[in-house]
């Protein structure tokens, strides 16, 4: 419990003109609510993570029971120690397929843009959800909304942006963890060159630390550690740059300012520092709507999604030995989804692959603690693609709409009563569910009055 006065929910450490916005805790919550509520002072997050090039969606038709008798397909048995707090959407429909197949369809996933909504490039765009909600669940944030891809290489603007402010408006996308961190923190290489922003604003954190009460103290000390962590994993990375500055940020040990950024080698290391970073954007309610692409959907230029092998993923060839030919070992993600039957053990590895990245990130929201939940328990988080598969009978991943793979996690502060379910839809003549009534249903369960959206047909039943 508190130690003394309550402290607003907008209460910053300062200093030398930095700010550091905070954790929920307990010091924050209305004195009438007994930190008991569990929607109230505690606002719902909402998250939209994309899984690019289409996922193979026979591999999420086994999953059975409920609660802690649900038993996970291999794909998703990485999500284990959180399946109590998933709802798996089965026979959910992409849109249809625009010209061009990948190269338009991250803009479809949160549009369902119908065919008169073409921008000036012919490409059906519209405002995607996580706009429309913006405005309304993050309202007193420092941003309305945070655009993340875990790429740096694309060329179209319709393969590589998941929101839209409308027909042909992307909002682009964060894809540099130091230019992440900068926008929540402030550029610390050029705030009186002071090499750690906790170093800045040190001596206020050391004011409110004494006006806290124990579990609050912990919540700091936690946020606390993990900016710091934050900042010696990017200055790591920055340090491989010719000319940078090297070992980990400290006072006197500052990289230059026109040192150029450096992105982690590693594809899951870079994949899950901006995941870190979007649990402190949310942590700290610098904004509640963001959305991360794990990939993009552009053309098959060197260092795209669609060319990402085995080696990329740090998948070992060996765990594949034996189930498919060694010529395709060596075969790039987006060119094994046109071979699928005999590159199946590749497409369903590389799935697992970006499961286990949600996985990492579920599980980081769910060691936040916000009172008497978690913040996973606070948010809905949305993991989906616009492409899937399953008419095939090997469920041709990434160009066969007829059942794209959707689920999603959190609570959504009590929003979402009944987690831990599988709910199937099955629509005329057994032709599945627009998933655009899954974007209807969200909206008008976080409180705007939509009756469509896109080109829903309805809302879905039983998803809260």
């Amino acid at each position: 419990m508190p130690k003394g006065e309550r402290i607003t929910r907008r209460t910053m450490l300062k200093g030398l003109g930095a700010c550091l916005a905070l954790p929920w805790l307990e010091a924050m919550t209305p004195a009438q609510s007994g930190g008991a509520a569990v929607g109230g002072s505690r606002p719902v997050r909402v998250v939209f993570v994309y899984h690019p090039l289409g996922a193979e969606t026979t591999a999420w038709k086994g999953v059975t029971g409920a609660g802690a008798d649900m038993r996970l397909t291999p794909t998703l048995r990485p999500l284990e120690s959180v399946k109590q707090k998933l709802l798996i959407l089965d026979g959910l429909n992409g849109r249809p397929h625009p010209p061009s197949g990948h190269n338009r369809s991250a803009c479809l996933w949160l549009s369902s843009a119908g065919p008169s909504r073409r921008d000036s490039w012919g490409v059906e765009t519209d405002i995607t959800l996580d706009q429309i909600l913006a405005p309304q669940l993050s309202r007193g944030t420092r941003q309305p909304s945070l655009e993340l891809s875990c790429t740096t290489v694309g060329n179209l603007m319709h393969a590589m942006n998941l929101s839209w402010r409308g027909p042909g408006s992307p909002l682009g996308a964060e894809n540099r963890p130091r230019d992440v961190f900068a926008r929540m923190f402030g550029d610390r290489r050029q705030e009186q060159r002071h090499a750690s922003i906790l170093d800045v604003v040190g001596e206020d954190a050391r004011r409110l630390r004494t006006r806290l009460g124990q579990d609050d103290r912990g919540r700091l000390d936690e946020y606390l550690e993990s900016v710091r962590s934050l900042e010696r994993r990017i200055a790591a990375s920055d340090s491989a740059v010719p000319g940078s500055a090297s070992g980990p940020a400290g006072r006197g040990n500052v990289p230059p300012i026109d040192v150029p950024e450096q992105i982690p080698e590693r594809l899951q290391d870079y994949t899950r520092l901006m995941l870190d970073l979007l649990v402190i954007a949310l942590q700290t309610d610098f904004t509640r709507v963001a959305t991360c692409a794990l990939g993009d959907e552009s053309e098959t230029l060197e260092g795209t999604t669609y060319n990402r092998r085995l080696a990329d993923f740090g998948i070992d060839r060996a765990s594949l030995a034996g189930q498919v030919e060694a010529r395709y070992l060596d075969w790039g993600h987006h060119a094994c989804t046109h071979e699928p039957r005999p590159t199946l053990p590749i497409i369903q590895a590389i799935d697992r692959w970006y499961v286990e990245q949600l996985a990492y990130f579920l599980g980081r929201l769910d060691a936040v603690r916000e009172g008497g939940a978690s913040l996973l328990d606070n948010s809905i988080v949305v993991y989906g693609s616009t492409n899937g598969g399953g008419g095939s009978g090997v469920g041709w991943p990434g160009h066969n709409l007829g059942d794209v793979a959707c689920l999603l996690a959190g609570g959504g502060a009590g929003l979402l009563r009944q987690p831990g379910r599988v709910i199937r839809y099955y629509g005329p003549r057994n032709q599945g569910v627009p998933l655009s009534n899954l974007w209807l249903t969200l909206a008008q369960l976080l409180g705007l009055e939509r009756r469509e959206f896109g080109l829903s047909t309805g809302t879905l039943s039983d998803l809260a």
